[in-house]
C-alpha cells in the first residue's frame, strides 16, 4: 500500500471514530478488542460493532486472520468473508510475543470493555496474559471466549473446528438423506450460529455490569453447543424412545409434507404444510379432494409415516411439474398454503422485496473504491422503518494494519518512536 493510499485510509478511519452515527444505540461508547481469527468469535465482535461498539481488529503482522484469503477477488482484491465478517472494525497490527506488543495489548485492555479470543486453550497463559490477569488489570472486563469444546471436558484442550463442531453436534449426522450419509453444511454454520450466541451472551454480561451485578467476567462458549441446542426436540424423543433419528432431506420428522419440489420451468418451490388445515387446502389445491381421506394421509402422525411419506411426495412432485414456479406460487398464495420461491443469489440481488426493506446495504470499499453489496443488519427496532435501525454497518472489513496509526496514536497516544517498535 502507498504512502498516498494509507493516508486516504488514515484519513477515512479518523473520520468515522470522530462521526456520532451511534447516538443511541445499544452499545454506543464500549470498545471491544477482537484478537480473534476465522469466522466464530470475529463474528460476534462484528455484530457487537453493528450495535454501536468500537471494534478494534488485533491480527499477527506475520499471520494474518486466515478469513481473508477466503474468495479473494482478482479484479479488485476484495476478500468477500472478510468484507462481511471485518466490517465496523479498526484493524491493527500486533505481535504478542514482543514486549512492546504486549504492552500496547495490555494498554488496549485497560481501555476497553470487551475482549472477544478464541486462542487454544492455555495459549493465552504461556504469554503472559491469562484471563485472571487481565481481569485485575480491568476488573470490569467483559471476556468472550470461543473454543471447539469449551473450557471444560476431557475435549477441552483439542483444537476447534467449524465442521468438527457441526459434526459433534449431531448437526450433520441429521443431515442430508439416508442414502448419502451424514452431509456438513456449505457454509460456516456453527461458526455463525456461536458467533450470534457469544454477542448475545456478551450482551447480557454488559447489561449485569451496567446493573451492578457483576463486574467482568469470562463468557466460555463452544463451537458445538449452539447447533446443538437447536436439536433439543431431537435429543429429547431420542430419550424417550430410542430410536436414533436418521437423516430425511428436506423433509421434517415432526410433520408432514414438507420438501421442495421443482417445477415445469426447472424453477424450485418450497413448501411446508405442518398443520392439518394447510394440508387439507393443498389437498383441495391439487384437485385431489379424496387425499383427505385416505388413511395413509388422514392425520399428521399417518403422512408422517415413511411409506406415507414417499407416495405423498411423489404425488405432490408429480402435480408440480405440472405447474410452472409462478403459477404454483400464485395458486399457494390464493389459498393461504405455505410455500415460497426458492432464491438463488442472483435472484435475491434483484427481488423488489429485499430492496424496498432495505435488507442489502451498498457500500464503497474504501481501499479498492469499489462500491459493494452486503446483507444488512437483520432486525428494525423503534418505528420499524429502516432509517431507524438501532444497528448498522458503515463500512466493510479493511486492509490489515490500516488502523495502526489511528489507533495508537489518536487512541492510545504513542509516539512515532513507539509505533515503530511495534512493527
Amino acid at each position: 500500500m502507498s504512502a498516498t493510499e494509507q493516508q486516504k485510509l488514515n484519513d477515512f478511519i479518523a473520520q468515522q471514530r470522530q462521526q456520532s452515527c451511534f447516538t443511541g444505540f445499544p452499545l454506543e461508547g464500549k470498545r471491544v478488542i477482537d484478537m480473534s481469527s476465522v469466522v466464530a468469535a470475529p463474528y460476534c465482535a462484528a455484530l457487537l460493532g453493528d450495535a454501536g461498539a468500537e471494534v478494534i481488529k488485533i491480527e499477527n503482522p506475520m499471520a494474518p486472520d486466515a478469513l481473508r484469503g477466503w474468495g479473494t477477488h482478482a479484479e479488485t482484491g476484495i476478500e468477500p468473508y472478510h468484507a462481511y465478517i471485518g466490517r465496523n472494525k479498526l484493524p491493527i497490527t500486533l505481535n504478542l510475543k514482543s514486549e512492546a506488543g504486549k504492552q500496547a495489548f495490555l494498554d488496549l485492555i485497560e481501555s476497553a470493555d470487551v475482549l472477544i479470543e478464541n486462542m487454544r486453550l492455555g495459549v493465552m497463559d504461556r504469554l503472559g496474559l491469562d484471563h485472571d490477569s487481565l481481569l485485575k488489570l480491568n476488573p470490569g472486563l467483559v471476556i468472550g471466549k470461543v473454543s471447539g469444546y469449551g473450557m471444560t471436558g476431557p475435549h477441552a484442550h483439542q483444537p476447534g473446528f467449524g465442521t468438527l463442531a457441526e459434526a459433534y453436534s449431531g448437526f450433520s449426522f441429521l443431515n442430508g438423506y439416508e442414502d448419502t450419509g451424514p452431509t456438513s453444511p456449505p457454509i460456516a454454520l456453527a461458526d455463525l450460529t456461536t458467533g450470534i450466541h457469544l454477542a448475545y451472551a456478551v450482551s447480557l454480561a454488559l447489561h449485569q455490569s451496567k446493573r451492578g451485578e457483576s463486574g467482568g467476567q469470562v463468557v466460555d462458549i463452544s463451537l458445538y453447543e449452539p447447533l446443538f441446542g437447536y436439536l433439543g426436540g431431537e435429543f429429547i424423543s431420542y430419550q424417550l424412545t430410542g430410536e436414533i433419528p436418521q437423516p430425511i432431506g428436506n423433509e421434517l420428522r415432526a410433520a408432514a409434507p414438507r420438501n421442495n419440489y421443482q417445477t415445469s420451468d426447472g424453477l424450485w418451490v418450497a413448501m411446508s404444510c405442518s398443520n392439518q388445515k394447510t394440508w387439507e387446502r393443498l389437498a383441495e389445491v391439487m384437485g385431489q379432494p379424496q387425499l383427505i381421506r385416505d388413511p395413509r394421509f388422514k392425520t399428521n402422525n399417518d403422512r408422517i409415516q415413511a411409506d406415507s411419506r414417499v407416495a405423498l411426495n411423489a404425488i405432490i412432485k408429480a402435480w408440480m411439474l405440472e405447474k410452472t414456479n409462478q403459477q404454483a406460487l400464485d395458486l399457494f398464495r390464493k389459498e393461504g398454503i405455505t410455500a415460497g420461491p426458492i432464491m438463488s443469489m442472483k435472484e435475491i440481488d434483484e427481488d423488489p422485496h429485499y430492496e424496498e426493506r432495505g435488507s442489502i446495504v451498498s457500500m464503497q470499499d474504501p481501499a479498492s473504491g469499489v462500491t459493494i453489496k452486503m446483507p444488512d443488519v437483520p432486525f428494525r427496532m423503534g418505528d420499524n422503518s429502516a432509517a431507524n435501525k438501532k444497528s448498522k454497518m458503515r463500512f466493510p472489513g479493511l486492509p490489515m494494519g490500516s488502523a495502526n496509526q489511528v489507533v495508537y496514536r489518536d487512541l492510545l497516544g504513542y509516539s512515532p518512536e513507539q509505533i515503530n517498535q511495534l512493527g
